[in-house]
């Protein structure tokens, strides 16, 4: 009759509780992860006789992180540039001020406000033309946007 071996106890997951719920350690390391946000934390010497704690996050968490804010960016740029329409001047008119509101969907706080304005530069252009400038500003969240542009109709 054989024996069985005897083996022992594997911990495939040790639970971290250092740094409150959700955290487990990285197998083999003395990180502790955070199962819902990647955050990383990890004691390290301090030189000085004592420990500190170097929080950081997992690649992964990071590359989301990273993709979140692009997208956040993105939802935001096109929020801009939904809010800078520029006046319609018609003959007769010689200044327009066009306060705007842009949403890029379901954003979130993708919401822009624009102030755009449009003037008539000269009104006898190249035998009988009109040029007019436009100049406009747009808010987003921590993100500025704005434009100028020059038009010419006859």
């Amino acid at each position: 009759m054989l024996a069985a071996p005897s083996e022992a106890a594997v911990e495939y997951v040790r639970v971290c509780s250092a740094y409150g719920p959700n955290y487990y350690y990285s197998p083999g390391t003395d990180t502790c992860i955070n199962a819902d946000t990647g955050v990383t934390n990890r004691k390290v010497d301090d030189g000085e006789g004592g420990f500190t704690t170097v929080t950081g996050k997992t690649a992964l968490a990071s590359q989301v992180d990273d993709i979140d804010n692009r997208v956040t960016r993105a939802f935001e740029n096109a929020s801009i540039s939904a809010a800078l329409a520029a006046p319609d001047l018609v003959q007769g008119e010689h200044f327009g001020l066009r306060i705007n509101w842009g949403n890029a969907g379901n954003a979130g706080d993708a919401d822009a406000f624009g102030i755009t304005g449009a003037a008539v530069l000269s009104e006898s252009f190249a035998h009988g033309g009109r040029l007019t400038g436009t100049l406009g500003v747009a808010f987003s969240g921590s993100v500025v946007g704005g434009n100028a542009g020059l038009q010419f109709s006859w």
